[in-house]
């Protein structure tokens, strides 16, 4: 067994209970998180896994100047002997840095004077926290100090890298084909007072096909609100991606499936009967059938992989057998694989795909799923330097990628979605949540237009004032008041898309 020990001083406790501690992981160089258990005292950090071999610790803190963001050490050794836990963020943070601007500059990216600036102001105080090891609480107060400079200029790099390479498509491209999105609930945005600001800003709409609403009772399918939707968005020129056709998160199957849960030749049966019923409706009026997504996360069906697998591969064979002319993809959840450090028998992501990919059952891209700031089931708060590289990673299985995000734009609970997820507090250094969503969602979305393997980029959540699945999601408050993060979409959608 390895333990990872981390020393937390009186002058940092608060700060870390502040974080997400609790879901805190070791992965190694491959990426993927060990399945781990973390505990805090007060006074130490321990991380405590199966194997005893060396990784890097992944902890989400509240950071000046940013917020909630995930931080990284370097690769450690589990020791009896405790690491400073903010001195080795800080190194963490240090390297990345130093080792990306580094890779970027010699490809040709120029470093802004902002970026050089907080990478030096953040260097000095690394070091003289180094210096002061002795002393663990003002080392780590000084540590503190350069985590804060050195996550503001990962997030200028970022900037950088983005708008750079989205100027360099441009050279190439006038306007870049990206599909931009957002996705709906049926019969919405026909319905909504705001659709034409819709079609402003997107040029393709995701029409959810719940099966807990279409099905509410066995073998009674009711397709009206989703082929309004549908037919709606066709009149005004939007493309459609249909789905996804199943989504296996709670609440969202019919609540008559569970009695199947111990049968599953009956459930997969059932789950492919849906799913030809639903491709033969609608097959015609959609141009990317969504399949499935949340299959790769525990759920509320307990299945183990082999099930997962055949599920997985009998609702991609049925779609491709009932509209082999209409590309399919399937979607994952969490993409960075967080979920795992809690789940012994968790399925990664990246291996899913990758197993489905080589099936040879025609797919024909991947989705990744991300929803950030909610305090379950949900990716840590990344950088967009972070997020770009697991961009990078889920590239290398060759396929076209869709990517659909989602921040909320307000906090606690919302009684009115139908996935009513608690959001992450608020930090001082966090905007009003309404300017707070656009500024973490920008520069996600500048990254995933800079990159040439995203071929769709969908919102989760389009009015909060119509039925919606998460909590605070929409560009479209309880109120119908627009939020900023909806006029930046009208914006990109007008400078650089077709």
């Amino acid at each position: 067994m390895g333990q990872f020990h981390f020393d937390v001083p009186d002058t940092v406790q608060d700060l870390v209970k502040e974080s997400l501690w609790k879901n805190a992981y070791i992965c190694g160089i491959e990426g993927v998180p060990w399945q781990s258990r973390s505990e805090f005292d007060g006074s130490q950090l321990t991380i405590t896994r199966g194997i005893d071999s060396s990784g890097k610790l992944f902890l989400a803190c509240p950071v000046e100047g940013v917020g909630y963001t995930t931080l990284s050490t370097c690769s450690l050794r589990p020791l009896d002997e405790p690491h400073l836990l903010m001195l080795e963020l800080a190194r963490g943070s240090c390297s990345r840095a130093r080792v990306q601007s580094d890779a970027w500059e010699r490809a040709g990216l120029v470093l802004s004077a902002k970026f050089n600036d907080l990478l030096q102001r953040g260097t000095d105080r690394f070091l003289d926290a180094a210096q002061r090891r002795g002393d663990p609480g003002t080392a780590s107060e000084i540590a503190v100090e350069a985590i804060a400079f050195l996550t503001q200029a990962l997030a200028d790099l970022g900037d950088s890298y983005a708008m750079q390479s989205i100027a360099f498509r441009k050279q190439r491209e006038t306007q870049i084909g990206t599909l931009l999105g957002a996705s709906v609930v049926p019969p919405s945005p026909k319905e909504s007072p705001h659709a034409e600001d819709y079609c402003s800003a997107f040029n393709t709409a995701a029409v959810r096909v719940s099966w807990a609403e279409i099905e509410t009772d066995s073998g009674r399918f009711d397709y009206d609100a989703a082929e309004a939707s549908i037919q709606w968005c066709a009149a005004q020129g939007l493309r459609v991606i249909g789905g996804p056709l199943l989504d296996f998160r709670e609440r969202m199957l019919p609540h008559w499936l569970y009695l199947l849960e111990d049968n599953f030749e009956s459930l997969l049966a059932s789950v492919c009967q849906f799913v030809e019923r639903t491709v033969v409706q609608l097959r015609g009026t959609v141009q990317l059938w969504n399949c499935a997504s949340g299959l790769n996360t525990p759920g509320p069906l307990q299945l183990d992989d082999e099930q997962v697998m055949r599920l997985a591969v009998g609702i991609l064979q049925t779609v491709r057998r009932n509209d082999p002319n209409t590309p399919a993809i399937m979607s994952f959840d969490q993409p960075f694989g967080e979920y795992l450090a809690n789940h012994r028998d968790g399925i990664s992501p990246l291996h899913f795909a990758d197993a489905l990919a080589r099936s040879g059952l025609g797919m024909a891209g991947l989705g990744l799923d991300i929803r950030l700031n909610y305090s379950s089931g949900a990716t840590l708060p990344r950088s967009a330097v972070d997020f770009g590289q697991m961009i990078d990673r889920w590239a290398t299985l060759g396929m076209p990628l869709m990517v659909q995000l989602a921040v909320p734009g307000d906090r606690g609970v919302d009684q009115h979605a139908t996935l009513p997820i608690e959001t992450l507090p608020a930090t001082p250094w966090d905007l009003d949540a309404r300017s707070e969503q656009l500024r973490v969602a920008g520069p996600l979305i500048r990254t995933l237009l800079a990159k040439h393997c995203v071929h769709a980029v969908v919102w989760d959540g389009w009015s909060d004032a119509e039925s919606h699945l998460l909590s605070h999601s929409g560009m479209i408050d309880e109120n119908n008041q627009v939020r900023p993060l909806l006029e930046y979409f009208t914006r990109v959608r007008r400078e650089f898309l077709v």
